[in-house]
């Protein structure tokens, strides 16, 4: 639906301009051009207003056999061809409108082709030459001599207003935003985290972002990817510092104590315990996450722990299954089904929650009471294996993910219930 609302918005924007440029030229035209031009843009806006895309790539090609000079047009036509699948099409025609003359004098125009261009490459699956081609696409669009002063932004991304202090975004800075974010979106794609940074500071400053909060925590979360790419590298000490400086800009940024509690596991428990603990203070929500890791750790402290996180939503299932768990391997199989029964109660479609009670049953065959409990709850439900879903995409998870693998959001994943 994104795409097509951007599709509408740029489609538009050509069309006004074109329309003005056509009725500038109308004493070198006769009257029937001028009269089928607009007649053309007219149904191509209502197709739009409506949602009905059929056809409208014939009207944009009868509008070019009519007057081929009209580069914008081709811009827009090679989008729709990409949308409809065919991207080598697509770059061919967005390669062509570059080799025009009048296109390479007029830097802002260059920019929006290139821009286009790069969502061809993207949606062709070429991401080298995708994010290549965003770069030159940016570079055009933020250069200083290439902006006219009403709507300049300086290399940073920040607007510079006139004097009247006018809010309403220019086409530039529309089409600058919209080409920032599908290039944010390619970066966390490839992994490239230190790119992002400036690509978000020029983002926010452009308003992109709903609140001073949203950009924090995006900010924040590349911080903690910095962070476990040093991980992996072996450099404790740089991770650390890029877990900690995420924390410092979004208190929430859970995974950052975690990967600060696995950094220390070993060499500083108590210090591993004390991140934990912040978690569980800060977002309780979250707390489940660190419970296998609490438990190991620190076992005496480990049922105060589930009981505080109960205390704050007595309905968490995964602090329940991880108390029942908990009780089992203590040998307190009355207090550990108790759990479990909870944890059905609560959530009966969730797949571990059963082969807990699958594991009681294999051991304890001769409890008929809790057998046929249990058979009729299944009559009643539908279970399944992935309790997590993407709020973006609908990405399904079995497992809790701060970063969904599909659409590469931050902190997208709730559970999903049925």
């Amino acid at each position: 639906m994104g795409v097509v609302v951007l599709l509408s918005i740029i489609i538009i924007l050509a069309i006004i301009l074109f329309i003005v440029v056509s009725r500038d030229d109308s004493t070198n035209k006769s009257l029937p051009v001028v009269e089928c031009y607009e007649k053309n843009t007219m149904l191509i806006i209502d197709k739009l207003q409506t949602g009905d895309l059929e056809g409208i790539e014939g009207l944009f090609k009868e509008i070019l056999n009519q007057d081929s000079s009209k580069a914008d047009f081709y811009v827009v036509l090679a989008n729709i061809v990409r949308d409809r699948g065919y991207i080598s099409e697509a770059i061919n025609m967005h390669k062509n409108v570059l080799k025009r003359h009048d296109v390479d004098e007029d830097k802002l125009f260059k920019g929006w082709v290139l821009g286009n261009l790069a969502e061809d490459f993207r949606k062709g699956g070429m991401i080298d030459r995708a994010l290549r081609t965003y770069n030159d696409a940016l570079a055009l669009l933020t250069e200083r001599e290439s902006i006219p002063k009403k709507f300049k932004i300086d290399i940073k991304g920040k607007k510079k207003k006139d004097k009247e202090k006018d809010k309403t975004e220019t086409p530039v800075e529309v089409w600058t935003k919209s080409l920032l974010k599908r290039y944010i979106l390619l970066c966390k794609q490839v992994g490239d985290y230190k790119k992002l940074l400036g690509l978000i500071e020029m983002y926010g400053s452009m308003g992109g972002y709903s609140n001073e909060h949203e950009q924090k925590r995006e900010v924040a979360f590349i911080y903690n990817q910095l962070g476990e790419e040093e991980m992996k590298n072996g450099d404790k000490n740089k991770a650390e510092a890029y877990f900690r400086k995420g924390l410092t800009i979004y208190r929430e940024l859970y995974p950052s104590y975690i990967n600060l509690a696995l950094l220390n596991k070993d060499s500083r428990p108590k210090k591993s315990i004390e991140f934990m603990e912040d978690l569980i203070e800060e977002i309780p929500s979250k707390g489940f996450l660190v419970l296998p890791l609490f438990k190991e750790l620190a076992a005496e402290k480990f049922e105060d722990i589930c009981n505080k996180l109960l205390n704050n939503n007595d309905n968490d299932w995964r602090v329940r299954l991880e108390l029942g768990r908990y009780y089992m391997e203590k040998g307190e199989r009355e207090k550990g089904l108790l759990e479990f029964k909870k944890c059905l109660k609560i959530s009966p479609m969730v797949l571990i929650i059963h082969q807990e009670i699958w594991k009681y049953l294999l051991k304890n065959p001769e409890d008929i009471n809790v057998f046929r409990e249990y058979a009729n709850t299944l009559n009643k439900v539908l279970v399944f294996n992935n309790p997590f879903i993407c709020s973006k995409c609908n990405y399904k998870s079995s497992e809790f993910l701060w970063k969904c693998p599909y659409c590469h959001e931050f902190d997208t994943f709730v559970e999903l219930k049925i």
